[in-house]
């Protein structure tokens, strides 16, 4: 089990975290058959699996569990009057965190040399990473900016319901059940939509080119 969480491993557990939590908890959370605390506990297990994953150093892990912790405690015991600010400030810490996880981890992986199997695992993981980083920076809006999104009657804007959201937005589905309203949240949705296409045209792209010139090597020799 230790190699799955090794820096120099392919990022299996985080993808089973990532799978876990977007295509699982999140439905769960916006059915109502979890409890919201569910999904933030799951969002600070993939804070520490990032960090598994791209630092073998103690005390990287050791700070990203220990913030970790305090983000779930925080979001159970400060005061109501402080509940926003507090919840502000710590989805806009974990985003920063999401974010350099995924430029290291796109360092790590999808660099020329890694193993194949490696390489897709890490674009896979990268892609979702980017939907989570997009659905926190949402949250972000939503909590400094109350109604930035239209949502369906009878529904609330929450973790899930952005997370759902986002990975639309990303994957330029555009199924226009949730819109944002806040020129911020459209303009984040618009770069969110060409990061996504950029992010599959870059990466297909570059494994093509790759693919010839392996071939083309193989020929001369």
């Amino acid at each position: 089990m230790s190699r799955i969480w090794a820096a120099e491993s392919a990022p299996y557990g985080l993808l089973i975290l990532l799978f876990g939590t977007i295509f699982v908890l999140a439905p769960l959370l916006s059915a109502r058959m979890v409890a919201p605390f569910i999904l933030e506990i799951a969002f600070a297990l993939i804070l520490v699996a990032g960090a598994f994953n791209v630092s073998s150093q103690a005390s990287v892990r050791g700070l990203v569990l220990v913030l970790a912790v305090l983000s779930v405690v925080t979001s159970r015991v400060v005061p109501a009057s402080f509940e926003r600010a507090i919840a502000a400030a710590d989805v806009a810490l974990s985003t920063g965190m999401l974010a350099v996880f995924t430029l290291l981890m796109i360092k790590q992986f999808l660099l020329r040399g890694s193993e194949p199997l490696k390489r897709i695992a890490g674009a896979v993981a990268v892609y979702l990473l980017l939907g989570l980083i997009w659905a926190r920076l949402y949250q972000v809006v939503e909590l400094a900016s109350p109604g930035a999104f239209r949502i369906p009657e009878g529904e609330t804007v929450n973790g899930a319901s952005l997370t759902y959201f986002s990975f639309v937005t990303l994957a330029t589905l555009g199924y226009g059940d949730i819109s944002p309203i806040n020129i911020v949240a459209r303009d984040l949705a618009v770069l969110e939509a060409i990061m996504g296409q950029l992010y599959l045209v870059i990466l297909i792209s570059r494994l093509v080119s790759e693919g010839v010139e392996k071939s083309g090597m193989r020929q001369d020799g």
